[in-house]
């Protein structure tokens, strides 16, 4: 299990989301991005490895294009989310929060809070998730040493 992993599982539960993956660009860097979901935690099934989106398609997709948070609510009640958001879809969730991960003004990966159930988050649950970004940026960093 990697760190990335672990800060997932770790986060999660101090969010009490029911969801949380990071997206990335698993694409060579000749061809076109594709979004995949390189770590999950809470997933209720391995499903979501089989997801690939295209820039401005899916949350992340959404998210990456714009480079700005995204939320999506009541999503299982509305067929064209349900269609326009696969991970939703696949993991039955009701509201989600995509959170571009930008490292030297580039979206390197899409965080998104997912939650089956309807909750209220406040000004500080948003300002707690902010403020966690930068370990997992060092993480991501780390990662992507590795690779080299």
């Amino acid at each position: 299990m990697s760190q990335i992993d672990l800060w997932l599982q770790e986060k999660r539960k101090e969010w009490q989301a029911d969801f949380l993956g990071l997206a990335q660009d698993v694409a060579l860097a000749c061809q076109q991005t594709e979004l995949r979901w390189t770590h999950v935690a809470g997933n209720t099934s391995d499903h979501y490895k089989t997801i690939r989106l295209r820039i401005g398609k899916g949350i992340a997709g959404e998210v990456w294009r714009t480079g700005r948070e995204q939320r999506a609510t009541e999503i299982q009640s509305d067929s064209q989310n349900l269609l326009k958001y696969p991970i939703a879809r696949l993991e039955q969730l009701d509201m989600t929060i995509g959170i571009p991960i930008v490292q030297d003004g580039i979206t390197r990966a899409v965080l998104l809070l997912g939650y089956r159930n309807p909750l209220a988050l406040n000004v500080a649950d948003m300002i707690a998730v902010y403020a966690a970004l930068p370990g997992l940026e060092t993480l991501l960093e780390e990662e992507g040493h590795k690779d080299e």
